[in-house]
């Protein structure tokens, strides 16, 4: 590990702690919501100054390998309010992300304090609020198949003015219902790829395949924690969903594909969400993992997805440090450790290389030249949050 970078990190983490009381909030003019606990923001100074839903997971992991478990504790705290509050957890503790969440990663980072420090208590209060959390997925982003997509409840402005924001960031054009086209657009943002080639521009319309691998990872979380017949019922639900998931979306060539419920048909990018499935534990068998690194794999690591048209920041020869870490545990479960090596070595170095080079951490970085020169829709800042937490985590496994 290198030791200037790792003490970077650590002095990193307090700079990106924030706090926030009721009469902040109230008279804040960007709009940040109230949140009772002190909590941790993706980045130092600048941009992302909230509490962003899957940031904060993949930043907890580095936080627990620091010593800081304090900090999870009160970020779990703070879910645990915006649940209790709002009935779910927004993309970010602004109120303009009330109107959507993000990939679903509480219940992981709920088991994740658990298993580290053993504290009942919160872990008690959290499998309540993780209820709560599922029926925010049940009643609101369902579709008619029983599996669930991502989605965004804003009004008729705010879809059409998001349709020219996706344009302009991606450069692709989009023909259709301008409100219905900016409905896709806030799904995708909901779906944390904003944006990507995986939807065609339709992701209101599929069963996103990361999406329901986490969602079946709490409910069998809540199926192994409750009792008697509540945790029937989740166990119930978690094995209809591996079932339909199985049939509906994974291909023949053994790959987890989005399932479009519109048509019928499965999509056809090959992405970093395709690991998930292994990741969470709802198979372990290998069947079309070479197929992916194929597609996916660069010198530096693993690209978003395969190459479409259009300027995504979720794509060609991008490297985010979540998809990194993900698809190394999802190769550990399905025995493909020497995989998992090559992969987790070549992103440390590159993270290396590039502090050596600049002295930051970066967003996300271009794993087929090995820099922090990222297609990026609004550039690519410096971050300490899930880039030090996906460091750290993949230091400690190699």
């Amino acid at each position: 590990m290198n030791d200037r970078l790792q003490q970077y990190i650590a002095n990193g983490w307090d700079k990106t702690v924030r706090t926030i009381t009721r009469e902040e909030a109230e008279a804040s003019r960007d709009g940040k919501l109230y949140l009772p606990y002190p909590y941790t923001v993706p980045c130092e100074e600048n941009m992302f100054q909230s509490m962003f839903y899957w940031d904060t997971y993949f930043a907890c992991r580095g936080l627990h390998l620091s010593g800081r478990s304090e900090l999870v504790a009160n970020n779990l705290r703070n879910f645990i309010y915006m649940i209790d509050t709002y009935g779910f957890i927004p993309n970010g503790s602004l109120k303009v992300f009330l109107n959507r969440s993000q990939p679903p990663f509480f219940g992981m980072m709920l088991k994740d304090y658990y298993d580290a420090t053993g504290d009942n208590e919160l872990f008690s209060d959290g499998l309540r609020a993780l209820r709560a959390e599922l029926e925010f997925w049940y009643t609101r982003r369902r579709s008619a198949n029983g599996l669930n997509h991502y989605s965004c409840d804003a009004d008729e402005k705010t879809y059409i003015g998001g349709v020219s924001m996706y344009e302009e960031r991606t450069g692709v054009k989009r023909e259709g219902d301008r409100e219905y086209l900016g409905k896709n657009v806030f799904a995708e943002a909901e779906s944390g790829w904003d944006f990507c080639g995986r939807f065609g521009g339709r992701c209101y319309e599929y069963n996103a395949v990361d999406l329901n691998s986490l969602l079946y990872f709490d409910e069998m979380l809540l199926a192994e924690h409750l009792d008697g017949e509540e945790a029937k019922i989740y166990a119930d639900r978690a094995a209809a969903r591996k079932q339909k998931m199985i049939a509906l979306m994974r291909g023949e060539d053994g790959i987890f594909y989005d399932y479009c419920y519109t048509t019928g048909k499965r999509g056809g990018v090959k992405s970093c969400a395709s690991f998930y499935p292994l990741f969470v534990g709802l198979t372990d068998r290998d069947e079309g993992v070479d197929a992916l690194l194929e597609a996916l794999e660069l010198d530096y690591g693993l690209q978003a997805a395969e190459p479409t048209d259009g300027n995504y920041q979720w794509g060609e020869s991008n490297g985010w440090a979540c998809l990194q870490l993900v698809a190394c545990e999802a190769l550990v479960s399905c025995g493909r450790t020497s995989d998992a090596r090559r992969v987790a070595q070549k992103y440390v170095a590159l993270v290396e290389k590039c502090f050596d080079a600049t002295g930051h951490l970066w967003e996300k970085y271009n794993v087929r030249d090995g820099s922090s020169n990222a297609v990026g829709e609004y550039g690519t800042p410096t971050m300490i949050g899930w880039s030090a937490g996906v460091y750290l985590s993949l230091n400690a496994k190699l």
